[in-house]
């Protein structure tokens, strides 16, 4: 009977934290993630970040942690044994006796905490869920980002050399004494603050590789990585707000309905403590050489206590969750309004400096057919350059604004988040 009772126990079963094996494991699957790339394509990156991202993994542990705390609750108390020896010395008398007791839910209270404890785990579910839509919706912003500190980069290096060669140039028709000194000084205030700007825009280029590689949760061994895929030419379609009753399919309006849902059952649980439960006990014994059987009832008499305070916890929680809920499918509703108002003016703010970027190019396009025809001068093609990369900066901005309110938008649709 013990061996039975032993064999179906649970054992304890050490494990023990090694971090420098960590790290090598560590180590190992970054190389298998990378396969030796610094450039992956923005699939290939969600891909990765889904799988080695602390912050999932965590949340993935804890639903598994509430998941099989769900597997076994609600079981029924197990029956205790009573043994007692009693011996009289002074009559030579030996008594002994065996007592087992048994409780019987008869309130229903195991059935309550199981689908309790089912609630707690699908919110837990649903909160992971949310936790890598909003992972999702951050990544892609910092993709997004690292292709405009590119172009960005890029168009700065450029638009250096360019400086460099028009400085030389100007220098030298300053000694002939054919441009003023304060077009030579422009130039070099040109020259010196697009090299500032250059060093600026690659330590933030930088930063960005660095948090991509903490966010993908890669060792730092794969510093330099960065997504592939271009920038949209020109201004991007607009992305259609989801309808109000699109949001209540959202990851975290399902864990708030699931964790009210959880806080009413203990409600009812702590109200069903009100009422006694029902113990059977029995006694088996030997008193004075004569065998003798007790069958006994025992209930709780729910007088004065009634669980009272339970009760009152138990209903300020409930509505605690009730108001957790509401807000947040509110903040979802405010959001999404939010967002597709930021995406108008965003949109008509790109297009805006998108139009007068084209003007410019065309103007620049046209100062250099004419300087190589000898009919401009290096002053005015210098200045319509530096005008159009100006321009081609700040559209770049605007547009890092833009994609990053629409990747927002298109991840309130639940059907994007499957996708």
């Amino acid at each position: 009977m013990a061996a039975l009772i032993l064999a179906g126990c649970a054992q304890y079963t050490p494990k023990p934290i090694d971090l420098t094996a960590d790290v090598n494991t560590w180590q190992q699957l970054t190389a298998d993630m990378c396969k030796g790339r610094k450039i992956m394509s923005p699939a290939e990156l969600r891909r990765v970040g889904l799988l080695m991202n602390p912050e999932l993994l965590k949340a993935r542990l804890t639903h598994a942690k509430s998941k099989g705390k769900a597997e076994y609750a609600g079981l029924w108390e197990d029956p205790s044994m009573g043994l007692e020896f009693e011996r009289v010395f002074a009559l030579d008398i030996n008594n002994h006796s065996l007592s087992p007791t048994l409780a019987l839910p008869v309130t229903g209270l195991p059935a309550l905490r199981k689908q309790i404890a089912e609630q707690y785990s699908e919110a837990d579910y649903w909160n992971m869920r949310e936790m890598e839509r909003s992972y999702m919706v951050e990544l892609d912003t910092l993709c997004y980002q690292l292709m405009v500190a590119d172009a960005k980069l890029s168009l700065m290096r450029k638009r250096l050399t360019a400086l460099k060669d028009e400085q030389e140039r100007i220098t030298r028709l300053l000694e002939l004494g054919e441009v003023a000194f304060a077009d030579y000084q422009t130039g070099t205030e040109r020259l010196n603050t697009t090299v500032k700007e250059l060093q600026e825009q690659e330590r933030e280029q930088l930063s960005l590789q660095q948090e991509l590689v903490s966010k993908l949760g890669l060792h730092p061994s794969a510093t330099g990585l960065k997504p592939a895929g271009r920038l949209p030419h020109g201004v991007p379609a607009s992305v259609a707000a989801p309808a109000a009753e699109t949001l209540l399919a959202l990851p975290s309006v399902k864990a708030g309905m699931a964790t009210y849902g959880a806080a009413e059952n203990e409600l009812r649980a702590e109200i069903r403590k009100q009422f006694p439960e029902l113990g059977i006990s029995g006694l088996y014994g030997v008193e004075d050489d004569n065998e003798k059987m007790v069958l006994g009832v025992e209930f709780s008499l729910p007088l004065w206590n009634r669980n009272r305070e339970a009760i009152a916890e138990s209903t300020g929680e409930r509505d605690i969750k009730q108001a957790e809920t509401i807000q947040t499918w509110r903040a979802l509703l405010q959001e999404s309004a939010a967002l597709a108002d930021q995406q108008k003016l965003l949109l008509t703010h790109c297009r805006s400096e998108y139009s007068r970027l084209i003007e410019l190019e065309a103007a620049t396009e046209q100062q250099e057919k004419l300087f190589a025809l000898g009919e401009s001068k290096l002053l005015e093609l210098a200045e319509a350059r530096h005008l159009a990369y100006e321009r081609k900066l700040a559209y770049l901005d605007c547009l890092s604004n833009l994609l990053s309110t629409q990747t927002k938008l298109q991840y309130l649709n639940p059907s994007h988040n499957q996708q």
